[in-house]
């Protein structure tokens, strides 16, 4: 049973740290081949939730940046409170050339968030299930 355990952590991060990998190939692909410019907030929009311990708010930032001679806005999926951006404050942006939707806050976490999640997820997985692996193999091969 724990052979099948750590095979399944294995394998679920190994999966999980190639999937981060694609995604930070990709984001260096946007930074490199993408439109780089600046956005204006204007608006942070309020959002509430309910929990078992009450109501909480949070903000999302509206972009607005031109691209193609269209504006265009642009709603991240992050929330805070306080608002990250003041209205008005210009944010440098970068968007797919051949997707004017496809934009990025152009910061680490702006760029590189989701395969941050996928790698600080994978890669406890792997050590995990690797190494009682790895302990298994040494500990049969010098078995005293």
């Amino acid at each position: 049973m724990s052979d099948l355990i750590h095979g399944i952590l294995l394998v679920l991060g190994l999966v999980l740290v190639v999937l981060g990998g694609r995604l930070f190939i990709a984001s260096r692909n946007l930074l490199a081949t993408g439109t780089k410019t600046y956005a204006t907030v204007i608006d942070n929009v309020r959002t509430q939730s309910r929990d078992g311990h009450g109501t909480s708010v949070m903000y999302a930032p509206v972009f607005e940046y031109e691209a193609n001679g269209q504006k265009k806005t642009y709603v991240p999926n992050t929330r805070s409170n306080p608002p990250a951006y003041d209205v008005g404050e210009k944010v440098p942006i970068v968007y797919s050339s051949e997707n004017a939707s496809h934009v990025r806050i152009v910061s680490f976490w702006g760029i590189y968030l989701g395969a941050n999640i996928l790698f600080a997820m994978g890669l406890p997985m792997i050590l995990l299930g690797g190494g009682y692996f790895l302990f298994k193999t040494f500990e049969l091969h010098n078995h005293y």
